[in-house]
C-alpha cells in the first residue's frame, strides 16, 4: 500500500534587522535584532498563488510588505497588538485611517532570494526569502513615521501589490506581530529591515 503524505504546503518565519542610515550599499550589512518569529499564512494566499500558477500574472507576485506602526507617548512604551486570524485582509489596514496613533507604511522589496531548504529533497529549490526595510516620513493614512514621533513598528504583512498605485487591491499572504519586548522603534540612525522566509513543502 502506498503511503499518503499530506504536505504542509506553506510555512514562513520572519526576523528583524537594522540598516544604518546613509551607509553606502556595498557596506550596508544588516545586523539582526530578533530571532526568527512565526507568521500566520492567511486565506488570501490562495488568491495569490492560484493566479500565479494558472496564468503567470506577475501582478500577483509578492511586491512588498506592510510595516505597521504606532506613535507612542514615550520612547520604550510597548504597543498592544491586535488579535487576528486567517481572515486578515486589506480591510484591517483601511480601518487604521480612524485610529489616532496607528498607521502602516507600504514598502517595496529591496531584494529576494530563491533556494532550497533541503538539497536532497528539493534540489530545484522550494524556498523564498524576501527583504524590505522602512522608508518614508508618513504612513498610508498620513500619520507621521519618525523617531521624533516615537514611531514603533510592531507588526508586518507580506503583500502582493496587484496595482502598485492602488493599495485597495493589495492581497495579503501572511502577517505577524512582534512580542512586546522585540518591537522595533524608529531610530534617527537606522531603518528597520525585515527578512521574511517562505518554505513550500
Amino acid at each position: 500500500m502506498n503511503e499518503i503524505i499530506t504536505p504542509n504546503q506553506l510555512r514562513g518565519r520572519v526576523r528583524a534587522c537594522r540598516h544604518v542610515a546613509g551607509m553606502p550599499p556595498k557596506f550596508d550589512v544588516p545586523f539582526y535584532t530578533t530571532d526568527w518569529l512565526s507568521n500566520l499564512v492567511v486565506y488570501e494566499w490562495g488568491a495569490i498563488v492560484s493566479r500565479l500558477l494558472a496564468t503567470g500574472d506577475v501582478a500577483y507576485r509578492i511586491g512588498g510588505m506592510y510595516l505597521e506602526f504606532e506613535n507612542v507617548a514615550t520612547p520604550g512604551d510597548p504597543v498592544s497588538p491586535p488579535t487576528f486570524d486567517r481572515t486578515r485582509d486589506i480591510e484591517y489596514y483601511n480601518e487604521l485611517a480612524t485610529n489616532p496613533d496607528r498607521d502602516y507604511i507600504r514598502v517595496a522589496m529591496t531584494a529576494h532570494e530563491i533556494g532550497s531548504s533541503d538539497e536532497e529533497l528539493y534540489p530545484k529549490d522550494n524556498q523564498l526569502v524576501f527583504f524590505a526595510r522602512s522608508a518614508g516620513l508618513e504612513g498610508v493614512h498620513g500619520k507621521t513615521f519618525s523617531h521624533t514621533a516615537n514611531s514603533v513598528i510592531f507588526g508586518a504583512s507580506l503583500v502582493a501589490f496587484v496595482d502598485r498605485d492602488d493599495a485597495t487591491r493589495d492581497l495579503i499572504l501572511s502577517s505577524f506581530y512582534f512580542p512586546t519586548e522585540e518591537q522595533q522603534p524608529k531610530l534617527s540612525t537606522s531603518q528597520v529591515g525585515l527578512e521574511w522566509e517562505l518554505t513550500l513543502e
